[in-house]
């Protein structure tokens, strides 16, 4: 979900851009139809700071494509395996703003929360460099995900064998292995 798109005064259910004002009747020909109102697009940020990169922070967009959202995608991941939403040591979005509008990483789970290869999956969504940042088609190679995959999605093997449907035992395994990422 883009965090912009969602925000929205609950209030009134209306965005934060007004809508421009329609041209005037007072000059208008019978066959000139009125224009409809426009949205206005407002120069505010919007969204949840503890998720955005730094160069939405900063208001640059140098980087790669989609290199906005790897960033954001590493966020979701560590509040996955941490249980804690990133920047969880702050408790003021100015600060987390701060901290990440000058490149710092948040804080990386532990061994104990998540393997190294894990880690290693989410520094490359932390880089600060948006130009250097993984994609998303480079992330999709790292080991941590093809062996995730494996465990997930069946393979044509285990498919096509006799009797080999994906029965309780494949879910039951999956579960198990889901202490290893």
């Amino acid at each position: 979900m883009d965090f912009g798109a969602a925000k929205v005064i609950a209030r009134q259910n209306k965005t934060l851009q007004p809508p421009t004002e329609a041209p005037s009747t007072n000059n208008k020909t019978l066959d000139t139809p009125a224009l409809p109102k426009v949205p206005q697009k407002q120069k505010s940020m919007t969204g949840t700071p503890m998720y955005m990169s730094p160069e939405v922070i900063k208001g640059s967009n140098e980087g790669r494509l989609g290199a906005i959202d790897v960033w954001s995608l590493g966020c979701v991941i560590l509040e996955m395996s941490t249980g804690r939403r990133p920047w969880a040591s702050l408790d003021n979005e100015w600060a987390i703003m701060y901290n990440i509008a000058q490149g710092n990483p948040p804080q990386l789970p532990s061994r104990e929360q998540l393997s190294g290869e894990g880690i290693g999956f989410l520094k490359r969504c932390f880089d600060r460099d948006p130009k250097r940042r993984a994609s998303a088609a480079e992330l999709l190679q790292c080991e941590w995900i093809k062996s995730i995959r494996q465990q997930v999605v069946p393979t044509q093997e285990s498919e096509l064998s006799p009797g080999g449907s994906q029965g309780s035992s494949s879910r039951s395994s999956s579960r198990q292995n889901s202490a290893q990422w």
